[in-house]
């Protein structure tokens, strides 16, 4: 589950040539379920929260999304999938991931390729994912999209040599069930960046299926009796300040930290 957890974090490359840059602040907030959670096996239970608890350790958090033709940058305002308040990540159109610490002035990086070599080493199964399309409309901060539904299932990656050692109940599985409201074209060039790049995990993982190829300004997802939403709270295109795609000449290069991305 850590590896899982851990990848989570992770960003890949962009090629689409961009005009403009596109930011939006993405609003995060995890809870226990108001609806009667289902019968499931205790250890799901655990997971699930222990899944949570890594994604949005306070509860909320905001996240700052910049996206343009020199590549993609993510502000981390509070703690989130596995990053400390602060962390800024860079994307560069090479597939470079650059993690940096403006609290200690230091950066550490990897790849797209390596991050994604390190998901199949550690035997991170194909999930299984169903989407429907609604046809309705809503409109989130200023722009409109379109709602599906979708149900995902994966099977947990449990190394063959420590099934044996489990309890005849451990869980197999792990599933989750939500909604979610993508643009359509209005901004398909960014969303081709987004899907294809800033979010490689999260496609790896199939949710580039329910995005529907546009960008998810709404989303919510159930699992195991808790309940993460996600809010794109302000939207719109506009100037990126000079040197925001850039490594600060003052930050100096330090080992990826044990345990990230791994």
């Amino acid at each position: 589950m850590t590896k899982f957890i851990a990848g989570l974090v992770v960003v890949a490359s962009m090629s689409v040539p961009l005009r403009a840059e596109l930011k939006y602040t993405m609003h995060m907030e995890i809870k226990k379920s108001a609806a009667p959670a289902p019968p499931m096996n205790p250890m799901i239970g655990i997971m699930g929260d222990a899944v949570m608890k890594q994604m949005v350790p306070e509860g909320t958090a905001d996240l700052v999304y910049l996206v343009g033709d020199k590549g993609a940058r993510v502000e981390y305002l509070q703690a989130a999938m596995g990053l400390p308040a602060g962390t800024i990540s860079l994307i560069t159109l090479d597939g470079t991931i650059v993690i940096l610490n403006p609290k200690e002035k230091t950066y550490w990086k990897t790849t797209t390729a390596e991050t994604l070599d390190k998901m199949k080493a550690a035997g991170v199964p194909v999930p299984e994912i169903a989407v429907k399309r609604t046809g309705q409309i809503e409109t989130v901060a200023g722009a409109k999209c379109e709602v599906v539904t979708f149900d995902w299932k994966m099977a947990l990656p449990i190394p063959e040599g420590a099934r044996a050692s489990l309890p005849p109940d451990f869980p197999s599985t792990i599933a989750m069930t939500g909604d979610s409201c993508a643009t359509t074209d209005a901004y398909k060039q960014y969303a081709d960046v987004i899907n294809k790049g800033a979010n490689v995990m999260m496609t790896a993982m199939g949710f580039d299926k329910i995005a529907q190829g546009g960008i998810a300004l709404r989303q919510t997802l159930s699992m195991s009796g808790f309940e993460m939403r996600t809010t794109v709270t302000q939207f719109g295109e506009e100037a990126a300040p000079e040197h925001a795609f850039e490594i600060p000449a003052d930050y100096k290069e330090v080992p990826m930290p044990s345990g990230a991305g791994k």
